[in-house]
């Protein structure tokens, strides 16, 4: 399992490179979704991201901060750690997100 403040450090460090980033938002705004992805990987274990994405956004919009996107805005975010965390981008990829992990 990933350690959370690593994540957090990690979508952080390179939130403001995400194409789905709105810059005029601060990465705060965007931290909620991104601990939903994280979280809800580990939850749905196993399941595509497909067939329970209602099953997060619903969770998401349950316990989103005042501050937090709405989940329109989120969920590309909330996307975006299921297939880094699940393996979903390859170094191949070349248009799906930052990678400097790989």
């Amino acid at each position: 399992m990933e350690d959370p403040a690593e994540q957090e450090a990690y979508w952080r460090g390179l939130h403001d490179q995400q194409p789905f980033a709105d810059k005029t938002r601060p990465y705060e705004d965007y931290a909620h979704a991104y601990r939903t992805g994280y979280e809800s990987l580990f939850k749905y274990a196993g399941k595509k991201y497909e067939d329970i994405e209602d099953d997060i956004a619903l969770n998401y919009e349950k316990s989103r901060p005042e501050s937090a996107l709405p989940w329109d805005s989120a969920q590309p975010a909330v996307r975006s750690v299921w297939d880094r965390l699940g393996g979903v981008i390859t170094p191949r990829d070349v248009d799906r997100g930052a990678r400097v992990w790989i």
